[in-house]
């Protein structure tokens, strides 16, 4: 039976087909306290949701289809478009590794000065040729000039989703293994330079998809059974939290000794982040109402000095104007 919603002369029945996916909208203002609503809003938003579904299910359905096609040139199934991509992606290699650390004189300043002055000789002989080549060289109404801040915008909102989604700390388990991951890098970063570190990654990942391709199965297998039996060994030791909290404070000891500041501050947030994931939800909801109190003081003293160093800049700069007007 559909609910009926009436009013003074007003009688709004809506089909039952229609119940899931229809909202009924108040208007709360100038009528709150009355007994009836004055005002019934009939909305239907089953048209927007569908829309919004379909569009996240396309693009996953595009980044699953740009994945596969990703792994079918790494692994060489199709030969002659994985040496095309292999070529040109170790020319690029090469030249950027000429470019930044071959046997050359140019800078990335004198580099920089190379493409202005360019441009602007480029844009003086299309003033001396014509005066339509010389207004498409106006980069204000220019559609690629657009396009090129279109992309940027969409590129700054991916990057700050892909934060939101990895790096809010959010899942304790994910956080430890990015921050392993990272001070591998950080490791790494130490011994190559990014452009080399980059060309590594480009070479590796073409010979590990033709190895993977051709033992993918024998290397997939080996991987589950190692795996299987480190979780069983590391299980059948049965420590408590307080064996795991001495072993981890030994080893941080260790690195602390043995280790400069930056590892030691790596070494520091990987305990910690390790401590985390073995807290249960009410351990940390402790922790989080006894910090709470502690942070909302530290952010009110944080303003007071913030105010107070905002006035002290405001005086000084008064009392130079005033000197310097008095000497005139």
């Amino acid at each position: 039976m559909a609910e009926t919603i009436e009013d003074e002369g007003f009688c709004l029945t809506p089909p039952v087909t229609l119940q899931k996916s229809v909202e009924y909208m108040e208007t709360p203002e100038p009528f709150v306290g009355r007994s009836k609503p004055q005002n019934v809003t009939f909305v239907d938003n089953t048209a927007a949701t569908a829309t919004a579904t379909l569009s996240v299910a396309q693009a996953k359905g595009v980044s699953s289809l740009q994945w596969r096609q990703v792994q079918d040139v790494l692994r060489w199934r199709n030969p002659a478009v994985s040496a095309l991509a292999f070529l040109l992606g170790g020319f690029c290699c090469l030249a950027g590794e000429y470019i930044i650390s071959g046997n050359h004189t140019v800078t990335p300043l004198k580099a920089i000065s190379y493409c202005i002055l360019f441009d602007l000789g480029l844009n003086t002989v299309r003033s001396m040729v014509s005066a339509q080549w010389q207004d498409k060289a106006a980069w204000g109404s220019s559609s690629l000039i657009k396009t090129a801040a279109e992309t940027a915008k969409v590129a700054v909102l991916k990057v700050a989703d892909l934060h939101d989604q990895f790096l809010a700390a959010r899942d304790p388990l994910l956080t430890l293994r990015i921050a392993s991951a990272v001070s591998a890098l950080s490791v790494l970063g130490g011994i190559f330079s990014f452009w080399r570190l980059v060309s590594l990654a480009f070479f590796g990942a073409f010979a590990a998809g033709a190895v993977y391709e051709t033992y993918g199965k024998e290397i997939t297998s080996f991987l589950q059974t190692a795996t299987t039996q480190i979780k069983e060994r590391w299980q059948a030791l049965a420590l408590s939290r307080r064996h795991k909290a001495v072993a981890l404070t030994v080893a941080l000891w260790i690195l602390w000794v043995n280790v400069n500041w930056a590892a030691r501050a790596q070494a520091l947030l990987l305990g910690a982040l390790t401590v985390r994931c073995n807290l249960k939800p009410a351990e940390v909801n402790a922790i989080i109402s006894h910090a709470e109190p502690y942070m909302h003081s530290a952010k009110k003293r944080a303003r007071r000095m913030s105010v107070v160093a905002t006035d002290f800049v405001r005086r000084q700069s008064m009392g130079l104007t005033q000197t310097k007007s008095h000497d005139k």
